[in-house]
């Protein structure tokens, strides 16, 4: 454009230098007009064309020339004869000067075109991307090294002119040019498979691409490296792979879902346990699997896992299979973020079926009577606790509650006569009777032998009561007939009546036995109400609680100490401190005759509090006097109102540090009805006595109604079978069965195990064989005063029986 312009110009110049100085006057009008004509037509051609660099200086030029124009009209009518003279001297020195300028003009616009060139070369060779620039013929124009180094090409090569076909034989390439040269429309993702099957720039993804050179069509071919791509993607599916195999292969169930609970995908495992297929699954949201009677929880608890509040959440929940079988499952969900950023869960659902019907069967078991199915002691003084509470709340319209103590008169002549498997189903059939004469609210259950308890509840007056007792004696006495024998039995019944009779469960339990036993002397096959005997024996009260109170000052009290045995190997492993109360002059009190007194006068604090230094200074004695080694131990009762006092802790710590006892050899027994009382409070006691390094026990176990939830959360570290369970175990199938299912709790716990109440080898050789860790009774000697234990330690030679202690 740049040269168009200055040609024009130089052409201007050259018509006027041509014209001569002197013409005639209508030639030199004819020149004049000429002369203007010619300068307007170069300024016109000037501003045409394509803008470009130099086009502000092309602009000057023309607003110089257009300012010359007025000058040449005033010069030519001021002196006609030199007018083409002056005019021609004018317009050389103005087209000179304008040709200079933009002929300085296109220097620079060269320059800077260099520049960019090089500029553009530079990337063109130096680019990470392959690329080929063509013709409309598809004749190679350039290539950068990139390319030839993909198309296997030399540096040195020529192939410029070199038709596309001749140096890639690939169909799709060349169905692709036509393409994109026919529509402008880039193409990318070129199969690049010659004729003959082979693969080219399989690490490449080639695109086509038009542009127009002027009036022409180029067309521009990119290899972009797509190797780390590929890898990623390699890595990815891998990834993938390795995933689904995990998810599909896992035990569990595995079910993937969204924020509303619709389930994206789900693995075989689960599929298989809940009887759906994938797609099956795919179609249902996680609520419809939940047992309609179950609360479905799941969006409240992902919300609060969005919220931060939780990273995840564990519970146990019924399923239902597509064929209606419900099923337990063991749920545990978590979060995760698809790479869109959306947050989706992961639930793991192991099915728990079996593990909850063991649960069930040892809970059932653990709370009901073996032959007969119905309620055992423990569950019975639960319910009866129960019961009292909800008649407490009910004050002052507080609701009857009776508690009635069935015996069965002549049982032992059955067993003796017919045997214990006509017994049994005496018993069963007994059982079904007692249910038959009470409401759905009441309980029946067995205690052991022939002994039932029924608790009614909002039994009404005494009469009523009356009417229920009396319907089951009825029932009891009706014939039965088993394996060819006709039996008529009889009964005897003690009742209680909350709160007349008893506050607590123990002692409404005790007062009907003992109501019972009068009903048996009285004759049998009857009844006989509780008589509150506290008013005859007032007087009796007050002068014990007088003793009680003087026997701490006159030191009447003192401790003997029953010894704790291994079954194993028969190796004495600890002493268990037993109170008992010398009155001077008269018969040694036993703790069951004082220790209820001393808890309802409180008396039993200070009492406790001397048993657990005395028992810590005596174990401490022997150890200086090397008749114990470390693993000997020292169990200490803690009675209901000491352990509730809330400076116990402090004073078992203090204890401990006045007597030097190591705190590994001290263990503090507790009832399990104590325990449970409050389990939460209990929780953070038991807590801060373990924490000394004491150790813990619960005694009785067995007669109260532990929770398996709480007692694994209680730092517990020994487990003592009740005396009641014991006796019988030789003749009470029932108790057999119990004692068993303790010692494999106690173990699967890893607890401690120990026997109260052993008597006989019988009984020993029982809880050898089931695994029973350590035994204590009379079988191996009652309690022994301190100096026979001493000489007892000294020996160590214990074999069964061995001690004998009057």
């Amino acid at each position: 454009m740049l040269k168009k312009e200055a040609r024009n110009m130089r052409i201007g110049r050259s018509l006027l230098m041509q014209r001569g100085p002197v013409n005639p006057p209508d030639a030199m009008h004819d020149g004049r007009s000429e002369t203007l004509a010619c300068l307007q037509r170069a300024l016109d051609n000037a501003g045409q064309g394509i803008p470009h660099l130099a086009l502000a200086h092309v602009e000057d030029c023309r607003d110089y020339l257009r300012a010359l124009i007025p000058t040449l009209q005033k010069v030519e009518l001021r002196d006609t004869s030199q007018s083409i003279e002056s005019l021609n001297m004018i317009l050389a020195q103005a087209l000179h000067d304008a040709g200079t300028l933009i002929e300085a003009s296109l220097s620079a616009e060269w320059k800077l075109l260099d520049r960019y060139r090089n500029y553009a070369e530079h990337i063109f060779n130096y680019t990470p991307n392959g690329l080929l620039v063509m013709d409309d013929q598809f004749r190679i124009r350039t290539i950068n090294p990139v390319m030839r180094r993909i198309l296997d090409l030399s540096p040195d090569e020529s192939v410029d002119g070199l038709a596309l076909s001749t140096l890639l034989k690939v169909p799709a390439l060349h169905a692709a040019a036509k393409e994109v040269l026919a529509s402008g429309v880039p193409h990318q993702g070129i199969n690049m498979m010659d004729e003959d099957g082979r693969r080219y720039c399989e690490q490449y993804q080639l695109g086509l691409s038009r542009f127009n050179d002027r009036d022409e069509s180029l067309l521009l071919l990119v290899a972009h490296d797509i190797a780390r791509v590929l890898e990623a993607k390699a890595a990815l599916s891998d990834s993938e792979e390795r995933f689904r195999l995990s998810f599909h292969q896992a035990a569990v169930g595995l079910v993937h879902f969204d924020a509303s609970g619709r389930i994206l995908r789900s693995n075989r495992k689960l599929q298989q346990v809940l009887g759906y297929d994938a797609a099956e699954m795919q179609a249902l949201y996680l609520c419809d699997l939940a047992d309609p009677e179950e609360e479905c929880d799941y969006d409240q608890m992902t919300q609060r896992i969005l919220n931060g509040e939780i990273q995840d959440y564990v519970s146990e929940k019924r399923y239902v299979r597509k064929d209606g079988e419900s099923i337990w499952g063991q749920v545990t969900v978590s979060s995760m973020r698809e790479s869109s950023g959306e947050i989706h869960f992961i639930a793991a659902i192991e099915d728990i079926t079996e593990r909850k019907a063991t649960e069930y069967r040892m809970r059932h078991l653990a709370s009901h009577d073996h032959l007969t199915g119905l309620p055992n002691r423990s569950l019975m003084m639960d319910r009866l606790a129960m019961a009292i509470e909800q008649s407490r709340q009910a004050y002052p319209s507080r609701q009857t509650l009776a508690v009635l103590f069935v015996d069965l008169d002549r049982f032992k002549n059955i067993n003796d006569s017919l045997g214990h498997d006509v017994g049994d189903q005496v018993i069963i059939e007994i059982g079904r009777r007692l249910l038959a004469c009470v409401r759905p609210g009441d309980t029946v259950a067995r205690l052991g032998g022939d002994e039932f308890v029924v608790v009614l509840v909002n039994a009404g007056q005494q009469h009523h009561i009356a009417l229920v007792a009396d319907r089951i004696l009825k029932a009891i006495c009706a014939p039965m007939l088993l394996n060819g024998h006709e039996l008529f039995l009889g009964g005897s019944i003690g009742i209680s009546l909350y709160d007349r009779d008893g506050t607590d469960s123990a002692t409404l339990l005790k007062n009907a036995d003992t109501a019972m036993y009068q009903a048996k002397q009285s004759g049998k096959g009857r009844y006989t109400f509780y008589v509150n005997e506290m008013s005859k024996d007032a007087l009796q009260f007050l002068r014990m609680d007088a003793a009680l109170r003087r026997a701490m000052e006159r030191k009447e009290f003192h401790l003997v100490y029953q010894p704790q045995v291994s079954i194993a190997d028969g190796r004495i492993i600890g002493f268990e401190a037993l109170l008992r109360w010398q009155p001077p002059g008269e018969a040694v009190i036993p703790p069951d005759q004082f220790i209820g007194l001393a808890e309802e006068t409180g008396l039993i604090v200070q009492i406790g509090e001397w048993v657990l230094q005395t028992a810590c200074h005596q174990l401490v004695a022997w150890q200086r006097a090397g008749l114990c080694p470390d693993d000997i131990k020292m169990s200490v009762n803690l009675s209901a109102t000491q352990f509730r006092q809330a400076d116990m802790v402090d004073t078992v710590r203090r204890v401990l540090s006045a007597s030097k006892c190591p705190a590994r050899c001290l263990v503090l027994e507790i009832t399990e009805s104590v325990i449970m009382d409050s389990p939460e409070s209990t929780v953070e006691i038991l807590n801060a006595l373990s924490s000394f390094g004491l150790q813990l026990a619960i005694d009785d176990f067995g007669t109260g109604y532990s929770s398996l939830s709480y007692l694994k959360r209680f730092p517990i570290h020994t487990l003592k079978i009740d005396r009641s369970f014991i006796r019988d175990i030789s003749i009470d199938g029932n108790d057999a069965e119990i004692v068993k299912a303790v010692i494999a709790l106690a173990h699967a716990m890893n607890r401690n195990i120990v026997a109260e109440g052993v008597e006989d080898s019988v009984q020993l050789d029982f809880l050898r064989h089931h695994g029973c860790d350590q035994a204590q009774g009379f079988y191996f000697g009652q309690g022994i005063v301190h100096e026979e234990a001493a000489a007892v330690l000294s020996r160590q030679q214990l074999l069964f029986p061995a001690i004998r202690a009057a």
